[in-house]
């Protein structure tokens, strides 16, 4: 982007900033039930993280030990 000047600015640039004056001019009120739902959202995810991860890494040590067996090398020794 330039440096302000509106006598360089690109036509797109100029585009940009007419829509950008209706977000610096107008702040939009907090949406409680969205506050809620996005609270709500994150602890769940944070919930099931560790044994998401858990479960990925007792998969991969899994498919690392049963490779050999099946005649497949394991993700590590390709490296």
């Amino acid at each position: 982007m330039s440096t302000g000047d509106d006598e360089e600015l690109t036509p797109a640039e100029r585009a940009v900033g007419a829509h950008l004056v209706v977000l610096r001019t107008e702040t939009p009120p907090a949406d409680r039930a969205l506050i809620r739902r996005v609270v709500a959202t994150a602890r769940w995810q944070r919930a099931l993280r560790a044994p998401l991860r858990l479960a990925g890494v007792f998969l991969s040590a899994l498919g690392d030990a049963l490779g050999p067996l099946l005649g497949r090398r394991s993700r590590r020794a390709r490296r």
